[in-house]
């Protein structure tokens, strides 16, 4: 079941976002306390998988007035001519490593592209893994080339990529 995150279970978010990207080859040490979050995080929509109440999946939203407002705004430049609106950030998809390839990845997909297009944003953008890049390109996502590297997912290179809404 995908619902709206419970404020009173953020922690517990930002804590599987820590164990599934762990897992995934993530450097530990980026990760303090086990948990990862930032500053942008109280001002986003936060959706969760659940089974039997245990969070089991996430993802994030934020909305901005324009791209130049987006976290790492200066990735986005290789957009031609963005459209002036409101522009959506999914971020942070994360799947615990048992609940992959049950439909949860492309159900909070879905929670993110229609609450973007619900605030009324023209444009979404992102950053992609490889493997989140395979999915995305599936619902119609366009890639735009290399995104800046990550320290914390040393060998993983990320793809810029945005879909009009």
């Amino acid at each position: 079941m995908i619902a709206q995150c419970d404020p009173s279970r953020l922690e517990e978010l930002y804590a599987l976002r820590a164990r599934v990207w762990i897992g995934e080859g993530a450097d530990p040490a980026a990760f303090p306390g086990g948990r990862w979050s930032d500053a942008h995080d109280p001002h986003r929509l936060h959706w969760v998988g659940l089974h039997q109440g245990r969070i089991v999946a996430g993802a994030s939203l934020g909305i901005h007035a324009s791209l130049d407002e987006v976290d790492e705004a200066d990735a986005y430049r290789s957009l031609v001519r963005p459209p002036t609106g409101r522009i959506a950030a999914p971020a942070r998809v994360v799947v615990d490593a048992a609940w992959r390839g049950s439909g949860i990845a492309q159900a909070l997909l879905d929670r993110q592209e229609a609450a973007a297009r619900a605030a009324g944003a023209v444009l979404a953008v992102r950053q992609a893994s490889p493997a989140m890049r395979r999915l995305l390109e599936r619902r119609g996502w366009r890639e735009h080339g290399p995104g800046p590297a990550d320290p914390r997912f040393p060998g993983v290179l990320f793809t810029v990529m945005s879909l009009p809404l």
